[in-house]
């Protein structure tokens, strides 16, 4: 499939909608109706990934196998992890955040920004129950805040 003639699917164009809203790793805490991407819809993730090698202008692309290998293991390595955080994911790439990819996008340099992001949001979620912790703590009169 040439990369030039990918159309976004209807259903990554309904989750981009969806994280249109999301402005900080907190409203992804507090987002509802959070579909887990699993392995019946893997093929979002790899329309994700089209979008993202559409989106680059490298000279070196990811292949179909290249994608499908990267799906599976980004699936295996964070299990747990929304359609939407993907999406979060790959917005943050397009704009930048990890750094510049260069002249080419493979799956390494995919894994190496998907640990940094998951990182972050394990991060944003410790302090935000934290939060939620010391605010009950508060509300409850605890002294020991």
């Amino acid at each position: 499939m040439e990369t030039a003639k990918y159309n976004k699917s209807q259903e990554l164009v309904r989750i981009q909608e969806q994280v249109t809203s999301v402005k900080t790793s907190y409203d992804l805490v507090r987002m509802k109706n959070i579909e887990i991407a699993d392995n019946s819809n893997k093929n979002i993730i790899a329309d994700m990934i089209f979008d993202l090698n559409d989106f680059s202008n490298l000279s070196r692309k990811m292949n179909l196998g290249q994608i499908a290998e990267t799906v599976n293991m980004l699936l295996d390595e964070y299990p747990r992890l929304s359609l939407q955080e993907y999406q979060v994911f790959f917005n943050k790439i397009k704009k930048g955040y990890f750094g510049q990819l260069y002249e080419s996008l493979d799956g390494i340099k995919i894994m190496a920004f998907m640990k940094q992001f998951y990182d972050e949001m394990v991060k944003a979620y410790t302090e935000f129950k934290e939060e939620k912790h010391r605010e009950y703590k508060r509300i409850e009169g605890h002294r020991d805040l």
